[in-house]
């Protein structure tokens, strides 16, 4: 079970962030930076009250498309996607997920899906994988923090229902982090609804045994840094650090362990409207920020300091003023994604084949 830091613990009324973290949660401490306000804080009283008048303003813009959700998303999705990356305010923002990713259509067409799978029951050893999770999800946070409290119990149905409903995909560690930070947001059924459409549609394969399909998205992130960067590209080869030595935790938590709260809440605005290839723009974004000039290169000259170097990724490389813009700016259709998908897919199925022939060949020669 994870302690409170000491300041936590002598600190008699320590009061949670905007976001219900408290103050020393490591990775997620936040001060202030809103994802509702484009210009941030400002001290000024007058900039303060233009500030608010400016969020009920995107307010009534987003309940409005809400309203007309289904017109508005078939003849006016570009201006949807504008809104997204501009921010969605917090007020609407569980809502709105809700509808762009779909959930909202399937808890419509089948309202007692939940409730169905609440009652299949994982197999035993799947239950005590997600029991042994549960402690370990957003102990800082306010909804969490009490072992076996509301926040837990929410988690553990939302989870157990789901590995108990499709066996074939059962459970995975990756799967309570996603679980646990849409919980933050929304109800609990809302949240077992998203993550049912996030795993069958937005990540299909990425929790199957072998885990192919990150295997392929890490190929194809690769070969689209390849693409768009050949010093970063030859650096990676140089010092042979594989796209799988730092990209797994991006992709399957969707940057929950990686990118500061308001940065992942922005992301996910553009997540849940784009679709799957925000998170390689955004991983390109990161490394480019590490990788990105000949001086940083430079003075990553092993295997350890560059792979270092992308697992402790530096503040300001993790803001959202930086970070989207530099993600969304880069030149990659939705062609360059389709044809670069298609060459890893076919090469890893390649190499799989070469690989079970190989132990096919062995067996035999062993027999």
């Amino acid at each position: 079970e994870a302690a409170l830091s000491p300041s936590f613990a002598n600190n008699h009324h320590p009061q949670p962030d905007r976001y219900g973290f408290y103050s020393d949660t490591p990775g997620n401490s936040v001060a202030s930076p809103s994802s509702t306000l484009a210009s941030g804080a400002t001290s000024s009283s007058r900039s303060r009250s233009e500030a608010v008048e400016i969020i009920r303003r995107r307010e009534k813009k987003w309940l409005d498309m809400l309203n007309n959700w289904a017109k508005v998303i078939a003849k006016d999705y570009q201006l949807v996607r504008e809104r997204c990356r501009k921010g969605i305010p917090d007020s609407v923002r569980p809502k709105v997920w809700f509808h762009l990713c779909g959930a909202f259509y399937i808890n419509r067409d089948d309202p007692d899906l939940y409730r169905k799978c609440m009652t299949k029951v994982p197999n035993e050893r799947t239950a005590d994988e997600i029991e042994r999770d549960l402690e370990r999800q957003f102990p800082h946070h306010e909804l969490f923090m009490q072992p076996d409290g509301h926040g837990q119990q929410a988690l553990r149905r939302v989870l157990r229902a789901y590995a108990g409903a499709f066996p074939d995909v059962g459970y995975c560690q990756a799967m309570a982090p996603l679980a646990g930070a849409l919980l933050l947001h929304m109800p609990e059924s809302d949240t077992f609804y998203t993550v049912y459409i996030l795993f069958d549609k937005y990540m299909r394969g990425y929790f199957r045994p072998g885990l192919d399909a990150v295997q392929v998205d890490g190929q194809i992130l690769y070969g689209l840094l390849k693409r768009l960067n050949q010093p970063i590209y030859k650096h990676l080869v140089k010092y042979k650090v594989e796209p799988l030595h730092f990209m797994v935790d991006w992709f399957m938590c969707l940057y929950v362990r990686t990118l500061p709260w308001p940065t992942l809440l922005r992301v996910w605005d553009v997540y849940f409207c784009e679709g799957v290839k925000v998170v390689f723009r955004v991983a390109i974004a990161l490394v480019t920020a590490v990788l990105g000039s000949s001086a940083q290169r430079r003075r990553l000259r092993s295997f350890e300091d560059t792979l270092d170097s992308l697992r402790r990724l530096p503040a300001s490389a993790t803001q959202a003023a930086v970070l989207l813009p530099a993600a969304l700016k880069l030149q990659l259709s939705a062609a360059d994604f389709e044809r670069e998908h298609q060459k890893q897919f076919r090469l890893f199925n390649l190499r799989k084949l070469a690989r079970q022939q190989q132990v096919q060949e062995q067996q035999e020669a062993a027999v």
